[in-house]
């Protein structure tokens, strides 16, 4: 009698537990909301007060600037962050952002080259932040609710602020000073080796638009020349960005060196019998300049790479022993997380002539 008395009281408290006491189940209450993320502000490079998570996990590079605002993310170690697509335009030379950053090749354009983003296609992508290089577009996107932060790059110590800047965007401070040391390391190996290089011997250079006819990219171009050990062509104004020169102004420059963005503005230049009495078509010393994720003589991390590459091309016995390929191969491995094929790293030194316009650019194939 005890033993059925006792399996009776086993299998009531069971039920009891089972059903809590109530007499009906109890229906699982809602979880915890989560914790919100901590937040924190950040100053941007147009003084303004950003509210940032901890962690950037999605990025927008929107308006002018993209594929350069795209280059100091893949420096930093941030390609996966971006969630947008490089701007659709005729001739895109920016094959190897894909290699850098492959799912680019997968998401949406947010905005042309220049101009105002396409709010529509925004509006729909999920952002931490958004970055533009101008104050205008902060404030305009800011005002139809994205939370913006401007980044860009202008002058002598542009790829400085520029990338101090953005590590404290992306709370990755630590990122930011290896690569600002590494750009001092090689600003210093090649200051050394000219230290006794008189100004009179040393080369002067230009970077040249060919078609139309204009000196661009002067704040940073020149930057690079200089630390490189160069003179840049006495232009009239360099706190302009771009200048229109006609062919007289040209020959009177008559730089030691001209460096130019392609393969077809090269051939532009030598063909053209204007031309065929400066110094640097006689002695073949047009050069087009490497192109990674953007050319190497503008304000974007592989300026470090520029610098070392035109002050071998400037004075190759003081840099007979620097191995152009190498220096790249280890740039690109440390600091944008790719190991680059030799082909591929080639391709980069010695650019070809752009392809027909397809609309997109497409990353090169696997050699």
């Amino acid at each position: 009698m005890l033993p059925k008395i006792l399996s009776r009281c086993v299998l009531a408290l069971a039920l009891f537990g089972a059903v809590g006491g109530t007499g009906r189940a109890t229906p699982p209450g809602p979880s915890a909301p989560p914790a919100p993320e901590p937040r924190r502000i950040v100053t941007d490079m147009c003084g303004r007060q950003v509210s940032l998570p901890a962690r950037i996990r999605r990025v927008i590079t929107a308006g002018e600037g993209c594929p350069a605002m795209n280059a100091h993310l893949f420096a930093l170690g941030q390609a996966d962050t971006i969630v947008n697509g490089l701007p659709v335009i005729p001739h895109p030379p920016w094959k190897y952002q894909l290699v850098f950053a492959p799912r680019m090749s997968r998401q949406p354009a947010v905005a042309p080259p220049s101009g105002m983003p396409f709010l529509e296609v925004l509006q729909g992508m999920p952002h931490d932040v958004v970055l533009v290089k101008t104050p205008l577009l902060a404030h305009l996107l800011s005002e139809r609710g994205f939370t913006t932060a401007c980044l860009f790059w202008r002058g002598k110590e542009g790829i400085v602020t520029s990338i101090r800047s953005l590590g404290e965007i992306m709370n990755c401070p630590d990122r930011a000073q290896a690569y600002l040391d590494y750009y001092q390391d090689v600003v210093r190996r090649v200051a050394a080796r000219e230290a006794d290089l008189p100004r009179s011997q040393r080369r002067t250079v230009l970077y040249l638009q060919v078609s139309p006819l204009q000196a661009g990219a002067l704040s940073t171009a020149s930057t690079t020349v200089l630390r490189a050990g160069g003179r840049y062509a006495p232009l009239p104004d360099l706190s302009l960005e771009n200048q229109v020169l006609d062919p007289e102004q040209l020959l009177v420059l008559d730089p030691d060196v001209i460096l130019v963005r392609n393969g077809q503005e090269k051939a532009r230049l030598l063909a053209d019998p204007r031309f065929s009495l400066l110094r640097a078509v006689q002695g073949r010393t047009v050069v087009v300049v490497p192109y990674g994720a953007l050319a190497w003589t503008h304000a974007t991390p592989e300026q470090a790479l520029g610098i070392l590459w035109l002050a071998k091309l400037l004075y190759p016995k003081r840099f007979a022993d620097v191995d152009m390929a190498g220096e790249a191969r280890a740039f690109y491995h440390r600091f944008f997380g790719t190991d680059l094929t030799e082909a591929q790293l080639q391709d980069i030194l010695r650019p070809a002539p752009e392809p027909p316009a397809t609309g997109r650019a497409e990353a090169p194939p696997a050699p």
